[in-house]
């Protein structure tokens, strides 16, 4: 056919008769609350374990959790937990689940990874011990052998895991983009990608939020021209606000306010934690003297100061929605401010929140800067379809399941796949509740549904978090 079937006539050995179920407990077609569960047999791994963010305020709670009642019957089975990067998303629901599945499990992430995720268990008084992803070992569990490959997103140290079952390999790329110019952090290891699939890939399960998009997504390192030109000639204060994990874009953000003379000033706890962690681990290079507390910001000149705020996503109680409704001592709008929203992919449900932040900072004088009126504020952490198709012809996968997205873009996905000359069954669409069946025989197919839930659970600060 072409170079995507280059090894199906050299069958992949059979050790046994059994499958593989791939579940996805967050639900199919969902963009956050990313919890998947492969069971061989009777031993399962989780890769990642993340919150989802209602649409609507309510007052029953403001996170998503998935209904993890199989997991609990099931708990004895579970051989490991791994976590691929760094935003809640992926690792936000541990603190909820972990007290359900009550026994030891190891848990598997990156070193920033680890961090976060220790920090957020300290806020609901959990502890666990971590163990440390590194790409150039391998971790065994069961019969699922893990061998983990580097990626490039929109957080540091974010990876990818190639799991080898007796039915074959499976690549489970989370979230990712191919940066070939990333603002920390190395590039994405093609060479290893491209190897595994030399060997033989049964499936690959793919990030496709940004498959409605042509071309590759741009690289983290044109931000910082653009934040540039938004400071340059502000004869104000900067408000700079993106999501708050998002490491590399605070670092273009310091380096442009160090060129510009101006003070930074941390403005609300999510930002405070990141810099604390992201500083400690050597992932933010911070000159001294540059960041001064709060206290300090009436006696500086306005065209001195930077405040990188929280609240990007226009969360409820968040530092920026509580500047613009007047209720953060010591710190009000004024004229000649400037508002820079440098946001990649906004959370489902959060634009009509974000429009009304941006009208409300309008109507008090400042000047916001944001992506409707300039594309070049921010750029995506995922795939487009030139990175998508790049991924696929690296894995060269004899079956697609494409995660991470809503149906819509699942369905732009299996569009983008058959114009590379994959069949329609080929690429699995699952529905919400759906399991995917990975037979013996090497084949790869809808199983019967899980049914399961979500639940509202209240963070400890009780509002929406970043992602």
């Amino acid at each position: 056919m072409n170079i995507f079937r280059r090894h199906k006539n050299n069958k992949r050995k059979q050790n046994n008769q059994s499958g593989l179920r791939l579940i996805s407990l967050g639900g199919w077609g969902t963009v956050t609350q990313n919890l998947f569960a492969y069971q061989y047999n009777n031993e399962i791994l989780i890769i990642d374990c993340g919150v989802g963010f209602p649409e609507e305020e309510t007052t029953r709670g403001d996170l998503l959790v998935a209904d993890v009642d199989y997991l609990v019957r099931n708990r004895e089975k579970i051989k490991g937990i791994i976590i691929t990067h760094g935003h809640e998303d992926h690792y936000g629901g541990l603190p909820f689940i972990l007290p359900k599945l009550n026994r030891k499990i190891p848990i598997y992430a990156s070193r920033l990874t680890t961090a976060l995720i220790k920090e957020k268990l300290d806020e609901y008084g959990q502890s666990v011990e971590i163990n440390l992803i590194d790409s150039r070992e391998k971790v065994n569990l069961g019969s699922f052998n893990l061998d983990f490959i580097y990626l490039t997103h929109s957080i540091p140290d974010t990876f990818g895991v190639a799991i080898k079952t007796p039915i074959g390999t499976i690549l489970h790329m989370g979230d990712y983009k191919f940066d070939w110019t990333p603002v920390m952090g190395s590039i994405s290891d093609v060479g290893k990608i491209a190897t595994i699939g030399n060997q033989g890939v049964v499936c690959l399960v793919s990030d496709c939020l940004r498959s409605e998009k042509a071309g590759f997504t741009l690289s983290e390192a044109m931000v910082e021209d653009s934040l540039e030109r938004e400071m340059r000639n502000c004869r104000g204060r900067v408000l700079i606000t993106t999501i708050s994990s998002n490491v590399s874009r605070w670092q273009q953000a310091l380096n442009v306010s160090v060129k510009y003379n101006r003070k930074v000033i941390l403005v609300g706890r999510s930002i405070e934690k990141i810099f604390k962690i992201a500083s400690r681990l050597g992932y933010l290079n911070i000159p001294k003297e540059t960041i001064v507390p709060m206290k300090k910001l009436n006696s500086l000149p306005k065209e001195k100061v930077s405040l990188f705020v929280a609240g990007s996503q226009a969360q409820t109680g968040s530092a920026l929605d509580r500047i613009t409704r007047g209720e953060y001592k010591g710190l009000e709008i004024q004229p000649d401010d400037k508002v820079v929203f440098s946001s990649p992919d906004y959370i489902p449900g959060t634009q009509l929140a974000i429009n009304k932040l941006v009208d409300n900072l309008s109507r008090q004088g400042a000047d916001v800067a944001y992506s409707d009126i300039l594309d070049d504020l921010h750029v995506s952490g995922h795939a487009a379809q030139g990175d998508l198709a790049l991924m696929i012809g690296l894995a060269r996968p004899y079956y697609l399941v494409p995660i991470g997205g809503a149906f819509r873009q699942m369905r732009q996905y299996a569009l983008l796949a058959e114009r590379m000359g994959y069949r329609e069954e080929e690429i699995i669409l699952p529905n919400r509740n759906d399991t995917v069946e990975m037979t013996a025989k090497g084949q790869v197919k809808i199983g019967s549904p899980l049914i399961g839930k979500t639940h509202l659970v209240k963070s400890r600060s009780n509002r929406r978090k970043h992602r």
